[in-house]
């Protein structure tokens, strides 16, 4: 592939850049300011509920702050942020969206894949996506997975199926988001579910309806800051205080050994990397990842492929970072979970482990007690039980570990708050990204570009708009009866991608490969994954999902490829001129959308 040209800096852009740095500097010194005041309250004696409330609140109002302040009437801002998002900045909000898709699948892992292998499979869609088909998607010029394959394989049939796939994937995705922060208000904080699902509607529709792809992805980025802050501010004044951070390379290693063998023990240990699943699972996870729309959002926001290559790079070091601060909190909460449980008396367990129990996230004497009392009892029943906890007589889970750290350390309410505010705020960034895409899908690439292109700027906007704000308000209904499983939810729209998107996307790449060819794969690959679905008679798990999504995949391209090989080639092709340009070009190979 030649080299892209870097275009010169004009002094417009400098200043443009100048005024973004600026206003990010300036919401980080107003968030880390708000952490501070969280702090200073709960040193005065403030009531911690309202401390550890206090910052899920900073963190559902700056992100719709954001959203409102950044509202536009401009199509190019709303469907592409204005190509204008630097890839720095474009980057962290990619990590972030991956971030919010990992987190529901923190342990105990389930099914035939193994933590080491959802990290492999994770990491290799987010390289796929970052490095790959971001950027050539960005150089196509076109602002959506529809807009790309209906600019490809010019069919009304394939624009409308494609449209209707990947809003799919965009509502499950923003459904997982959607469930997984009302489940962090409810569980961490002990909101009324109500008000829980409401909030984080109204900050969704705030964060997504104003300002399109653009407020999406400044709030993904903003959120990683508090994400960041929220697992970082902990560990970092642990170090100050002497603590050595249990960590394989930059901590202490034996602390870190003995962490991992203590959540093998509470979590259990599922199958490895290299078994048949394993491997069709990861296989699965990198296909579906690397043509996800949501996670691919911040690559179309960027100048040129440069920048959205650039921004890959970003979001792999952010990735990188996360990661890092997530499994160090979750091994230093282990320690001190062990520390604090073993030879403690049931009835003067903490109340926040108690909390945590009867919701699930942690067992005791193999219950979930909802009191001291009936810890005590539980305890009691169990063979050698002499008043105090033994290894084995409790166990936390993942999500109870990577929240837990500063209430298990005593370093206040405060820091728990803000902990558990920058999950809130990742998974809100995940739903407000997923929205958008199911809103662009159905009320752009399906409404607009079928039935009425000649559609005012104003109802196209309108139009999109208000399917976003149906969707959240649909989202809220169902979540205010029922709790969907995030992990299902992530799955399925990961399985999607890569049995239906996935292809059509390689496919693009075939000079011979026509509208015909893409409507075939689709179907094939539509047909063959619910025919695996179907056999697999189970309830939906990854165990169903993986080899349904592959086996899909693979019939879609050979179906495809196949039927366009039965044509002779024609190199003055459209699809040659577009294979040419995306291969070898060095400009946008789509014409945009009015700026788009």
């Amino acid at each position: 592939m030649e080299a892209v040209l870097k275009k010169p800096l004009t002094d417009e852009d400098l200043l443009e850049r100048a005024a973004i740095d600026g206003r990010v500097a300036f919401a980080a010194a107003v968030f880390l300011g708000a952490a501070g005041l969280v702090a200073l309250l709960d040193r005065v004696g403030v009531p911690e509920r309202f401390v550890e409330v206090l910052g899920s609140v900073i963190a559902c109002a700056g992100l719709a702050l954001v959203g409102v302040l950044l509202r536009s009437m401009r199509v190019s801002r709303f469907y592409a942020g204005g190509r204008a998002i630097p890839p720095a900045y474009a980057g962290l909000a990619m990590a972030t969206i991956a971030a919010g898709l990992f987190l529901p699948f923190v342990p105990p892992v389930e099914g035939a894949i193994s933590l080491p292998g959802l990290l492999v499979g994770f990491a290799g869609g987010m390289a796929l996506a970052a490095l790959l088909t971001g950027p050539l998607l960005r150089k196509t010029g076109a602002f959506s997975i529809p807009d790309l394959i209906a600019g490809r394989f010019p069919n009304i049939a394939l624009r409308l199926g494609v449209a209707t796939v990947v809003a799919a994937i965009g509502l499950l995705v923003a459904f997982a988001g959607y469930s997984a922060a009302v489940t962090s208000l409810v569980a961490g904080l002990g909101a009324p579910r109500g008000v829980a699902v409401t909030a984080v509607g109204i900050a969704i529709v705030l964060v997504g309806a104003p300002g399109g792809l653009g407020g999406a992805v400044w709030a993904a980025a903003g959120a990683a800051g508090m994400l960041v802050a929220g697992l970082g501010l902990p560990l970092a004044l642990l170090a100050v205080r002497g603590a050595s951070l249990p960590l394989p390379l930059a901590g202490d290693r034996a602390e870190w050994e003995r962490a991992l063998g203590l959540m093998v023990e509470w979590q259990g240990a599922t199958s490895g990397v290299a078994t048949a699943a394993g491997a069709t699972a990861i296989a699965a996870i990198v296909l579906g990842l690397g043509s996800l729309a949501p996670i691919l959002g911040p690559a179309i926001t960027t100048a040129d492929y440069r920048s959205a290559r650039r921004g890959g790079l970003a979001a792999m070091a952010w990735g990188l970072v996360m990661a890092i601060l997530v499994a160090a909190t979750m091994a230093a909460a282990a320690l001190a979970f062990d520390r604090a449980m073993t030879g403690a008396r049931p009835g003067d367990i903490p109340g926040f482990v108690i909390a945590a129990s009867h919701e699930g996230r942690a067992r005791i004497c193999g219950a979930n007690p909802e009191t001291p009392g009936a810890a005590a009892r539980a305890c009691a029943t169990r063979a050698g039980f002499r008043d105090t906890l033994r290894r084995g007589d409790f166990a936390a889970s993942g999500a109870f570990l990577v929240q837990a750290l500063p209430d298990l350390r005593g370093l206040g309410r405060a820091f728990s708050g803000l902990a558990i505010a920058g999950f809130v705020a990742v998974a809100l960034a995940l739903a407000a990204a997923g929205f958008h895409a199911f809103a662009t899908a159905v009320g752009h690439d399906a409404f607009y570009r079928v039935r009425d292109e000649t559609a005012m700027t104003s109802r196209r906007l309108a139009v999109t708009r208000l399917l976003l704000v149906a969707g959240v308000v649909a989202a809220g209904i169902v979540l205010d009866l029922h709790a969907p499983d995030p992990r299902a939810l992530v799955g399925l729209a990961i399985a999607l991608g890569a049995a239906a998107i996935a292809p059509l996307l390689l496919l693009s790449l075939a000079p011979r490969a026509e509208g015909v060819d893409a409507t075939i794969a689709l179907l094939c690959g539509l047909a063959a994954a619910e025919t695996v679905i179907f056999l697999g008679g189970s309830a939906p798990a990854i165990d169903v999902f993986a080899p349904a999504a592959v086996i899909a995949a693979c019939v879609s391209l050979v179906a495809g490829l196949a039927t366009s090989l039965s044509r002779r080639s024609d190199p003055t092709s459209r699809g040659g001129a577009f294979v040419q340009g995306v291969l070898h070009g060095e400009s946008e190979v789509l014409n945009p959308d009015k700026g788009a």
